[in-house]
């Protein structure tokens, strides 16, 4: 399992396509609101990054053989994502059937729109837990021109408490990853140690900066940041602790050991599967203090990964 974020904040909360025109994703069935809209526990609640909003089955159904059908923009899965019920609460979480085992299989549209599977599927099983649990799997890989869905079908359920219907706050398709470039478009400080420092994969350089507001803000021209790796500097310097990493108003923050590194960091997803086309910022928000200077931040190296481009 990979690194998991500490919590997810929602602040206002061949030729591929462009992976923007790919964003979205169906279910097999969903429950009914007039109150709060016709579509209040449809799919799209499952991917906006709020944990009070879910996708919820209606009370007959039977949970298990329901799915959600999420589009990718390339056929590479190396994990899932779910928040397995209705976080908004422990009391709803408990209320409603959570999810405790999936099938995930990779899909792509044939002549007239038939959909058949690609690659091989995988199941995976969750904690009966209120955070987001990020699982490997076996990757699902396939070609196709146009990319593709991945469908996630219930297999078991945790009952719920009071309510017979599955809830699901969240789920996420984390594609297969490779190097990118970035370019880093604003920094706190480089009185000590330029940006380039940062990205020159030389040991012998580090960026240094004050801990209080370190940070900086990076892109990548043509990909879609998906991942960062950081590398912290000597003992003698403060390390990063803990770190938010912003991006389309969504922020993802996690802890990180006083090791060596490096530190994987995801960048927050916005469109049911990993990565972003836009900017993203790193905020170092705590640090372990350094033996000689306390309060001076250093980072030896940082590293960009993506998972998708418009030239895949």
């Amino acid at each position: 399992m990979s690194i998991a974020p500490l919590r997810t904040l929602t602040l206002t909360l061949g030729l591929l396509l462009p992976a923007a025109a790919l964003a979205g994703a169906t279910v097999s069935s969903f429950k009914k609101e007039t109150k709060m809209g016709a579509n209040y526990y449809n799919a799209q609640a499952a991917l906006d990054g709020k944990m009070d909003t879910c996708w919820m089955l209606p009370g007959e159904s039977e949970n298990v053989g329901e799915h959600i059908l999420i589009d990718i923009p390339r056929i590479e899965v190396d994990k899932i994502g779910l928040v397995v019920g209705f976080a908004k609460d422990e009391g709803t979480f408990l209320d409603y059937a959570r999810v405790k085992k999936v099938r995930v299989t990779a899909l792509v549209a044939g002549e007239g729109g038939a959909l058949s599977a690609v690659g091989t599927p995988a199941e995976v099983s969750f904690e009966d837990k209120m955070t987001m649990q990020i699982m490997d799997i076996p990757d699902i890989k396939g070609e196709s021109e146009f990319g593709g869905k991945v469908k996630i079908e219930v297999l078991e359920v945790y009952e719920g408490k009071d309510y017979p219907n599955l809830a699901v706050s969240e789920a996420l398709v984390i594609l297969g990853e490779f190097d990118a470039v970035p370019a880093i478009t604003a920094i706190s400080s480089e009185a000590e140690g330029t940006r380039e420092a940062l990205l020159d994969k030389n040991p012998k350089t580090m960026w240094s900066a004050p801990a209080e507001g370190a940070g900086f803000t990076l892109t990548a021209k043509g990909v879609m940041l998906s991942s960062l790796r950081l590398v912290p500097g000597p003992k003698t310097h403060a390390r990063p602790k803990k770190v938010s990493v912003t991006t389309d108003n969504r922020t993802l923050e996690f802890e990180l050991p006083d090791t060596a590194g490096p530190h994987s960091v995801m960048v927050p997803a916005v469109q049911g599967y990993s990565g972003t086309w836009n900017a993203v910022q790193v905020k170092i928000l705590e640090v372990y203090p350094g033996t000689k200077f306390a309060d001076k931040l250093a980072l030896l190296d940082l590293k960009a990964m993506a998972s998708s481009s418009d030239g895949l």
